[in-house]
């Protein structure tokens, strides 16, 4: 079983980013686009996910959209964030921490 965490921390003041919408969507080697999971951000500023893939799933890329828009305002120039990755093996854990400004942001890949 592959296992999905990400980590939202809020750079302005070291808070975890809590009640963000985060939407995990599956893109197919043809290019077709489903929502895979969707949740918010928990009182950590965390959110995971078990997925048991399967070998055509472990073909697929995936986008996770952050809704970050409201989080911090009218400060914000950024209202979302997308990151593209790929979870190419059926038992890995994947990790994405994110940090988060309101005009910008900073992604870690930890493998």
């Amino acid at each position: 079983m592959a296992t999905f965490s990400s980590h939202l921390l809020n750079s302005i003041n070291g808070t975890h980013a809590v009640g963000i919408k985060v939407i995990i969507y599956q893109i197919k080697p043809n290019g077709d686009k489903k929502k895979y999971f969707e949740s918010e951000t928990d009182d950590g500023g965390r959110i995971l996910k078990e997925f048991n893939l399967t070998e055509e799933d472990c073909l697929c890329d995936y986008e996770m959209l952050c809704k970050t828009g409201n989080y911090f305002s009218d400060e914000r120039i950024v209202s979302e964030i997308i990151v593209k990755f790929k979870m190419s093996d059926p038992n890995k854990k994947y990790h994405l921490p994110i940090i988060i400004a309101p005009n910008s942001y900073s992604i870690w890949w930890s493998k």
